[in-house]
């Protein structure tokens, strides 16, 4: 076993985990990138020999233990050369998964466990009477709002507390959609968190197997790919919401159509465009519109840019000018 390496800052010794405490005491020696860290003590204290490293650990001494800083370079070289990496009570993907998600993971995981337990009170008999009302199809205006709160918070640049406030927001929808469905018995949040897990896992095996990529390009191919053989779908347009607004739906659309042959070059976007605006000008009608702005998306996805949010953007321009 090689040394293995426990990211836990001095304000976060009470989530150190019962298999954490156990493993450092079976260490020969417990050493310590902080000399005041209060778990030295602690460990004194239970016979076990504890206090400051004074040379660089080394990632293969099965012997030792390094209680580093969570956000320590340290910890993550030392995943790269072959350490174990815990992470408090989060299941380890790997050492350096782990060494990268120490500094939020143990935060993490009190203050949303701290949320489920809110979201869990306010549902039951001793809770509140208007969340006890509400249901999945109730909650769909509010899960919409939050949403565009979310993206409205983005598009000021209010990057600060409104995005932070706005992302709560809709992150209680996730836990109330959640607990109404632990309520019932068919799935709670921490399955829904261990599914979207899995998924990451596995469209991502650039990262956590040994697929090998040029580029975001071959990234966004492989997800498609992995993403339509889990679905199993039977049709490339499968699965696309139809209530997704009109200029996304038809960016979805045009994606999926990529692996048929619907990948028109910038000039070819522009030539079908200019058409379809001599059409408008000609015969003005829905259809011609329509294929206006069919073409304007097109152009977008060419160009790498968002539709929706240029469209938004130029609007809220137009909104500020007056």
């Amino acid at each position: 076993m090689p040394l293995l390496v426990v990211p836990l800052a001095t304000d976060e010794v009470g989530s150190l985990t019962l298999a954490e405490w156990d493993s450092l005491l079976a260490r020969d020696q417990v050493v310590f990138e902080r000399a005041d860290h209060p778990l030295i003590e602690r460990l004194v204290a239970a016979g076990t020999r504890a206090g400051a490293f004074d040379d660089e650990p080394d990632a293969r001494d099965d012997s030792r233990a390094l209680v580093a800083e969570p956000g320590s370079v340290r910890v993550r070289d030392l995943a790269r050369a072959g350490a174990q990496v815990t992470a408090g009570p989060s299941p380890v993907v790997d050492p350096l998964t782990a060494a990268h998600g120490a500094p939020i993971a143990r935060r993490a995981a009190l203050a949303l466990g701290g949320l489920a337990e809110v979201m869990a009170r306010l549902r039951s008999v001793d809770g509140c009477p208007w969340d006890q009302e509400q249901t999945h199809e109730s909650l769909r205006v509010h899960l919409v709002e939050e949403a565009y709160e979310v993206l409205d918070a983005i598009d000021r640049g209010s990057l600060e507390e409104d995005l932070e406030e706005e992302l709560g927001d809709l992150l209680l929808q996730v836990f109330f959609h959640a607990q109404l469905a632990a309520d019932e018995g068919r799935f709670d949040v921490a399955t829904v968190a261990d599914r979207l897990v899995a998924k990451l896992l596995h469209r991502h095996p650039h990262v956590f197997g040994d697929t090998v990529v040029g580029g975001a390009s071959d990234v966004v191919r492989n997800w498609e790919s992995i993403k339509a053989d889990e679905k199993k779908r039977t049709g490339v347009f499968e699965d696309v919401p139809a209530g997704l607004p009109a200029l996304l739906y038809s960016y979805k659309i045009q994606k999926r159509a990529a692996p048929l042959g619907f990948e028109p070059t910038e000039e070819q976007a522009l030539g079908f465009l200019s058409q379809a605006v001599a059409q408008l000008a000609a015969a003005p009608s829905r259809d011609t519109l329509g294929e206006v702005l069919f073409w304007f998306v097109a152009l977008a996805r060419v160009r790498g840019i968002d539709p929706e949010g240029a469209l938004r953007a130029a609007a809220t321009r137009f909104r500020d000018s007056f």
